[in-house]
């Protein structure tokens, strides 16, 4: 009878950590990876890092433990690590040594030209900067000193830290041009600057030499019906009230008159200021009897007299 050959059955794949007593993985086979795969860099690198957290945790520990001790509250001792720290930055170099306030005007807005703001906006701000010299400047947060510097009412602000040693603040220069009231008749009066813009805060007392402006959207286009009257001091100095009609032109009330003059619409508002500065300086024309005056014509400016008033040839 011919021989049978006895099957030959596997055991378990065990790995190198099973030979000596670690028991069997189930599940699918995984090569492992011995300490003495790993490269001797990446392992120097791990080993420290280590040390260091563990290191910082130990002295973290040991800090609050003493100040404890000594009886000083948590921060009465941060207080003294910050003054610390400046006195660290000083020695770098990074200590703050100059605050700067400075007015941003329109003609240099990208100019690094510096101009004085009032001194009062000075003050202001360089209280709500609270970043004192010889601090470090690591500690002046351009957004956190913007966010308090804004609350001032001084317009827009921007921060900058210029290293090692300096920090700039950059307000806008807002100027008080008019006073506003666009509610109609009885409502309040607002201080306007130049952009139509309101001060939170502002004494009406002090600006009650400022032209009044009334009507929907006025205190948007005082600055141009301002900036567009300066040329003239004959008329700007006269100037009491305007009213804005239909969002797009100006009735103004000029001293010493009870009518109203009729200006055409903005954009062509410059020419005819023009042509009766003109009529003002040879006729007088602010100064004779009449019950509207109408600036509105391209070629001439109308006159409604008074009944019973005869105006002289040249006046219209």
């Amino acid at each position: 009878m011919p021989k049978v050959k006895r099957p030959q059955i596997a055991g378990p794949a065990y790995h190198d950590d099973d030979r000596h007593g670690a028991p069997p993985q189930r599940g699918p086979s995984r090569p492992s990876r011995r300490a003495r795969d790993i490269p001797y860099s990446v392992a120097w690198f791990r080993d420290r890092i280590a040390t260091y957290a563990l290191g910082t945790i130990i002295c973290g520990a040991l800090m609050l433990t003493f100040a404890a001790w000594m009886g000083g509250t948590l921060g009465v001792f941060g207080q003294r690590m910050n003054n610390g720290f400046n006195v660290i930055a000083g020695w770098a170099g990074i200590a703050v040594k100059d605050v700067k306030v400075c007015a941003r005007a329109d003609e240099d807005e990208h100019s690094r030209t510096c101009h004085n703001p009032d001194p009062s906006v000075t003050a202001k701000v360089l209280a709500a900067v609270e970043v004192q010299n010889g601090a470090s400047i690591l500690s002046a947060d351009p957004y956190a000193i913007r966010d308090r510097v804004e609350k001032l009412d001084v317009g827009d602000v921007s921060v900058q830290r210029l290293w090692p040693d300096r920090v700039r603040i950059d307000v806008e220069q807002r100027k008080p041009i008019a006073l506003s009231q666009e509610d109609g008749e009885g409502g309040a009066w607002r201080v306007v600057d130049q952009s139509g813009r309101a001060f939170a805060q502002a004494d009406l007392s002090r600006y009650g030499g400022l032209p009044r402006v009334v009507g929907k959207d006025a205190s948007k286009a005082a600055g141009a019906l301002v900036s567009a009257m300066e040329p003239y001091p004959n008329l700007s100095d006269r100037m009491e009230v305007a009213y804005r009609i239909g969002g797009r032109r100006w009735d103004v009330k000029f001293k010493g008159r009870t009518d109203v003059v009729s200006f055409p619409v903005d954009a062509r508002l410059s020419e005819q200021l023009e042509a009766l500065n003109l009529m003002q300086a040879q006729n007088r024309v602010l100064d004779l009897p009449a019950t509207h005056i109408d600036a509105r014509h391209p070629k001439y400016i109308a006159l409604r007299p008074l009944p019973g008033a005869t105006p002289s040839a040249g006046d219209t």
